[in-house]
């Protein structure tokens, strides 16, 4: 059970759930602006878009989530109900299957309105990792570090603070995909349609795989590597061979376009 941040009369608040919530109105509203304003979506399509995402992220995330603590859930399976809790990937994965079949129906371009949503992804997943910061979740190993926090629930033991890893990461990624799409739109670098979704899927793979060597409760899958490290690296992996290749061939073919004998 998290613990409760504050109560309202009988209404109990908690951080985890009161940071989710944050995160997905402030990303209602941020992609509702600029889908709009980009011409790519109304804000109308944006919140039907929102609702279908929504509720299919948090399915999957618990789906996942049970995967991995299978063993813990199948000793007390009503613990599939109680609290919020879910994998972020699993919601990733829900959310992207919703969206792509929205959008699809909606005739919204899928991969133009996939950028504009990359570009808070990590701004919202930083308000979700200070939710687990407070509620003392996704906690790291012991450590005697100078920075070592006592962050899980319950628990005094110093720790990694994994959480704010992961808030650190988030800001630095929000960074680079901010720049470069600003960058894209004055026509100082290439891309295409996707691009920045996939710059987004590729670095925070990448970076959860090297977060995950300081979080705890963890099951091992190839050796020293954890079962979302594995995840993680051959996903990151594939986007970002896949964006350097797409990347090649718009440019040979923006040469081929110019050149003489194509003109």
């Amino acid at each position: 059970m998290y613990p409760v941040l504050f109560s309202l009369g009988w209404i109990n608040i908690y951080a985890y759930g009161l940071m989710v919530a944050l995160a997905l109105v402030g990303g209602l509203w941020w992609v509702g602006s600029l889908a709009r304003q980009r011409g790519i979506a109304t804000f109308e399509q944006i919140t039907d878009f929102a609702l279908y995402v929504i509720i299919s992220g948090l399915i999957f995330a618990k789906l996942v989530n049970v995967l991995y603590e299978f063993e813990t859930y199948r000793h007390n399976p009503a613990a599939i109900f109680s609290g919020f809790t879910g994998s972020f990937f699993g919601a990733v994965i829900g959310g992207v299957l919703a969206g792509v079949w929205y959008t699809k129906r909606a005739q919204i371009a899928t991969w133009r309105l996939a950028d504009v949503i990359a570009l808070y992804i990590p701004l919202g997943h930083s308000l979700g990792r200070i939710g687990c910061l407070l509620s003392g979740c996704c906690y790291g190993v012991a450590s005697n570090r100078p920075w070592a926090l006592p962050c899980a629930a319950g628990d005094p033991t110093l720790r990694h603070p994994t959480q704010i890893y992961e808030i650190l990461v988030n800001l630095l990624i929000f960074a680079v995909l901010l720049v470069y799409d600003r960058r894209v739109r004055q026509g100082k670098r290439r891309s295409f349609d996707g691009f920045i979704f996939g710059l987004y899927v590729g670095l925070y793979c990448l970076a959860r795989t090297v977060v995950e060597f300081f979080r705890d409760s963890q099951i091992l899958a190839f050796g020293w590597l954890r079962t979302t490290q594995v995840f993680s690296l051959g996903i990151g992996l594939v986007v970002l061979v896949y964006i350097l290749v797409r990347l090649k061939k718009e440019t040979r073919d923006e040469h081929g376009a110019s050149s003489p004998l194509h003109s």
